[in-house]
């Protein structure tokens, strides 16, 4: 069976790192780095996911500013919104080519409306290099 075959629930990360939009983009940063990540959900208090961010995201604010403002923007100023979301039961085949054509490299997986994992490149890779 091809790699492309397999649904996103079969090579998703379960239960993703989330965050709050209010959070500080040190906040996120920090998060990221401790969990050796790259990017967040972030999750709206009434369950809602209105975007991801991601270490890209921030990076980019520090191009135009000192890390200092880091501790005053928040998630929200930064996060990609809306999320470029699949369902759990797509094949790697067509998430690979929706993040491509949008050109991100993550993804939330979702069941129905509810964020249950987080599939990306490097969930891809690995499966791919398999042995």
């Amino acid at each position: 069976m091809s790699v492309k075959d397999l649904t996103a629930a079969e090579l998703m990360t379960a239960q993703p790192v989330t965050i709050a939009p209010t959070a500080t983009l040190r906040a996120a940063a920090r998060l990221m780095i401790e969990r050796s990540i790259h990017c967040l959900l972030v999750m709206a208090g009434n369950g809602r996911l209105p975007g991801i961010i991601a270490s890209k995201d921030i990076v980019l604010v520090l191009c135009d500013a000192e890390p200092a403002l880091l501790d005053q923007l928040r998630v929200a100023d930064a996060m990609t919104t809306p999320a470029i979301c699949v369902q759990h039961d797509f094949s790697i085949g067509d998430c690979l080519r929706l993040m491509r054509m949008s050109g991100v490299r993550s993804v939330p997986v979702l069941r129905g409306l509810e964020p249950v994992g987080i599939l990306s490149f490097t969930d891809v890779l690995r499966a791919a290099t398999r042995d």
